[in-house]
């Protein structure tokens, strides 16, 4: 129900976000006051939402759709920012059947990057209804997989039959620098961060649709982060949830660079909505901050990289070593460089039990540490380390 979204959405977000809308109800060339742009952003004022869009059966907010009749039986119809990595998608000549002050429509379309859709909807007087179904992206290899497992932590000795023994690092999270400070980090930085991951992502799909979603679990009762840094996770199968879609897309380019592409309007209706479920909120400053960076990357999206990973044993710092996983998703410097305003944010998101707590210092100093140093280093790549099998321990 998109009243009941307008009656639901705080304040709070209502004052950081700029108004947007816009719906042209005088006539053109097309003769219809039905011309126009329909749209469903938070940022309308109150009682102005004119779009219902669903998107793989689930309402999807944040967007504009436009609407303008080129004839008595055809229309050009206006996606904007609603397939994955495209700003306008546009649909021409698509037929309409006239209903009483109403017009309906369906189809089948592509997009710009080979994206293929059904569509239906109908548009009347200040409403548009709009669902996109059988959503399909360009197939690419994170696609032919589907879900993918972070590695599970730990590291053992294997033999290689011409170099013989070496280790093989099992972490979720793999960093690679030439920074002699960030260098003397990784090995500690490696298997907290890995294990932290574990303990919270069980699993991460592309789905053919273009929606990314995740298994995850929340905190684990009675267990504090310090808990679950030097230990491999232990939840039951009840822990874990599954993020819903329409959160954020993704696609490929040249099947190396994966965008991550959030959809803002969408996530600050899921925090409004989980609201009640947790504990306090996040503050209405660092609510913004979050929003502004996330703005920036809402229409191109976040690129990462995508390397497929061989297992090969390599020498390092004297030794031979190799990394568990099929893939390694990383960002480069490049896109690291945007995350930097994020980082004194991190210790706003973290409990006060933590930061007032013995490892707050730890956390303040490293949080300085990695903002300095990630300035200075030329070669920079970090990110997770996926399996196509979930591993058993």
């Amino acid at each position: 129900n998109k009243q009941s979204l307008r009656s639901t959405k705080p304040q709070t977000i209502l004052s950081m976000v700029p108004f947007l809308f816009a719906c042209d109800d005088n006539d053109d060339e097309g003769g219809s006051e039905l011309n126009g742009i329909y749209s469903n952003k938070l940022s309308t004022p109150e009682g102005g939402n004119t779009l219902n869009l669903t998107y793989s059966g689930r309402e999807f907010i944040g967007k504009d759709v436009s609407f303008k009749l080129t004839g008595n039986n055809a229309a050009t119809i206006t996606l904007h920012y609603v397939l994955p990595g495209e700003a306008a998608t546009l649909l021409e000549n698509v037929a309409v059947t006239s209903g009483s002050n109403s017009y309906s429509f369906s189809g089948n379309g592509t997009g710009n990057n080979g994206t293929t859709f059904a569509y239906r909807g109908n548009v009347e007087k200040g409403k548009m209804t709009f669902d996109l179904t059988d959503v399909k992206i360009a197939s690419n290899q994170l696609t032919s997989n589907g879900t993918w497992y972070p590695v599970q932590g730990g590291e053992s000795i294997e033999t290689d039959p011409v170099l013989g023994e070496y280790t093989l690092m099992r972490h979720a999270f793999h960093m690679v620098t030439d920074n002699a400070l960030l260098g003397q980090v990784v090995p500690i930085l490696e298997p907290i961060a890995g294990n932290l991951i574990c303990w919270f992502i069980n699993e991460v799909s592309f789905n053919p649709d273009g929606n990314i979603t995740a298994r995850y679990a929340t905190m684990p009762e009675g267990k504090a982060i310090g808990d679950l840094i030097s230990i491999p996770p232990d939840r039951k199968d009840s822990e874990w949830l599954t993020s819903p879609i329409n959160l954020a897309s993704y696609y490929v380019k040249d099947d190396s660079e994966l965008y991550i592409v959030p959809n803002i309007d969408m996530i600050l209706y899921q925090i409004q909505q989980n609201k009640t479920k947790a504990d306090g909120g996040l503050d209405t400053s660092v609510i913004a901050a979050i929003y502004q960076q996330l703005n920036k990357w809402s229409t191109t999206g976040i690129r990462m990289n995508i390397r497929k990973n061989s297992e090969a044993p390599y020498s390092s710092m004297g030794g031979q070593i190799a990394y568990k996983g099929d893939i390694f998703l990383y960002l480069d410097k490049d896109e690291i460089a945007a995350f930097l305003p994020l980082l004194p944010l991190i210790k706003d998101l973290l409990p006060e039990e933590i930061i007032g707590g013995p490892m707050g210092p730890m956390i303040t100093s490293l949080l300085e540490m990695l903002a300095s140093s990630l300035q200075q280093t030329k070669t920079l790549e970090l990110g997770m380390m996926l399996s196509k099998q979930k591993e058993i321990q």
